[in-house]
């Protein structure tokens, strides 16, 4: 019996059915996000179509391509291994995907698939997105591989003055420079390929700076060249082509110098755009690419909210206002909501439907925030971690920060307080010793962070903990 191209859908995805169908061809290719980007698509803009990932193996391309185009796919990715080999089994090839030697988008067309590369050009939209430049400008590529053979093909068609590319192993970025002065009929060779040691040789005073390497996707990655300050601080704005993790080697360099740069997943996200441009017909901007960005933000660096726990007096609130005042987030108080939906103090839902029915709607609150909460910082109730179910459901809403401070601290900032039922005792302070003692282990459990703020001011405990969510995470579109 023939092959179907279905059979190759990855399990998670067997069921899924539409009138038209799109797809990826990959190998590995579970844990891509091109369907959060395409569905989201079709969700919004009302397509009849889904998008799928098929695991083909590496010596089926060929009739992967075929059975696909033969059972009417209607256009396709293409990810490792496959950009360059997929161009032999296509009808037709863009000039710009021939010129850069590799394929990511498939489009149906007379006799089979027409091949595009939208990996250079979302990479320039992504340039552009942030209010980088790249006409007049000198760019530095890092790297001579497939990713820096996209970087510098863009820099050469949108009118980079001069391209420098480095490499560890100069050849390669002698050759990589050699075929873009080819493509770009440049007599003048206005690319040069240099070793990355070779550094002084760019004597430009400034330049836009691509990082095309592989090095910064592990931890004990370095930078991929020498730790030049005077190479890092030229350069106008900086572009790592990794966008997980967020903040490479190469990110945090040029963040220390106070260099404009981004990661990534803007291209990733462009990219994508453009393939489904090419399928559809519609170009996607504004607020639904937004709401796309940040659907892969989420899925590659969890939630941007801040969730703040920590026993009463830890400050969760004022620190909260703080993040709220001056980085924008949404603040949420979990005890006011309970508030104001059961219509009575903590006080009084204490004292008339007693602490248990108290825990159970706070679980509820915080399950119904975690699917609805976007860029907000959450202030919970000190009780709120103590129930186990409840650690998993903080951390899905976002990033745990426990305010940790001694008794003595939290005691002298809450004993004029009279709105804290679980003190209304003879000895508070005793009440409070214990609270903390039986609290802490879970606190710590349900965190990502612990911050001590026993002698730290609300704005600085704020400023640290923004400052954090930014170097987790890639920044807005916009």
């Amino acid at each position: 019996m023939p092959m179907s191209i279905f059979d190759k859908v990855t399990e998670e995805y067997k069921d899924v059915k539409a009138e038209k169908m799109l797809g990826i061809f990959g190998n590995p290719i579970k844990h891509t996000l091109s369907p959060i980007m395409h569905d989201t698509i079709s969700d919004e803009l009302k397509y009849n179509e889904r998008y799928v990932p098929f695991l083909v193996g590496t010596d089926e391309l060929g009739s992967s391509v075929k059975a696909a185009y033969d059972e009417g796919i209607v256009g396709l990715n293409i990810t490792v291994p496959f950009k360059q080999e997929v161009m032999k089994s296509v009808a037709d090839i863009d000039p710009d995907a021939k010129a850069i030697g590799a394929v990511n988008t498939l489009v149906r067309a007379e006799g089979g698939y027409k091949g595009y590369n939208t990996d250079m050009p979302g990479l320039y939209a992504a340039v552009l997105s942030q209010g980088f430049a790249v006409e007049g400008k000198t760019v530095v590529v890092l790297g001579a591989g497939g990713a820096a053979r996209a970087a510098a093909y863009m820099a050469m068609k949108y009118g980079a003055s001069r391209l420098y590319i480095l490499n560890r192993t100069a050849e390669k970025a002698i050759n990589l420079a050699a075929d873009m002065n080819t493509i770009f009929d440049s007599v003048d060779e206005r690319a040069i390929g240099l070793g990355s040691d070779d550094l002084e040789l760019i004597t430009e005073d400034s330049y836009a700076l691509f990082q095309c390497t592989s090095l910064g996707l592990h931890e004990e990655d370095g930078l991929p060249v020498d730790d030049n300050e005077a190479f890092f601080k030229k350069a106008e704005y900086g572009v790592d082509m990794i966008y997980n993790p967020a903040n490479t080697p190469f990110i945090k360099r040029l963040k220390e110098l106070g260099i404009p740069c981004m990661n990534g997943l803007k291209m990733l996200l462009y990219q994508g755009l453009l393939s489904n441009q090419l399928w559809n017909g519609k170009k996607i901007e504004g607020d639904l690419a937004e709401l796309i960005y940040n659907k892969l933000s989420d899925a590659v660096y969890g939630p941007d909210n801040i969730v703040l726990i920590g026993c009463m007096g830890c400050g969760k609130t004022t620190v909260g206002k703080e993040l709220s005042l001056r980085h924008g987030y949404i603040f949420v108080d979990t005890d006011d909501c309970i508030e104001e939906r059961e219509g009575m103090s903590i006080g009084e839902i204490f004292e008339q439907k007693g602490e248990p029915y108290f825990r159970y709607i706070e679980t509820a609150l915080i399950r119904e925030l975690a699917g609805t909460l976007r860029h907000a910082v959450i202030s919970t109730g000190g009780g709120l971690p103590v129930r186990e179910e409840n650690t998993e459901l903080l951390k899905k809403l976002g990033k745990v920060y426990y305010l940790s401070a001694t008794p003595e601290t939290l005691y002298d900032r809450i004993k004029e307080d009279e709105k804290r039922p679980l003190l209304n005792c003879d000895d508070p302070y005793r009440k409070l010793c214990e609270l903390l003692l039986e609290r802490h282990p879970r606190y710590e459990a349900a965190s990502d962070e612990t911050l001590n703020v026993a002698k730290s001011l609300p704005r600085d405990i704020a400023e640290l903990i923004a400052a954090d969510m930014e170097d987790m995470r890639a920044g807005s579109l916009k």
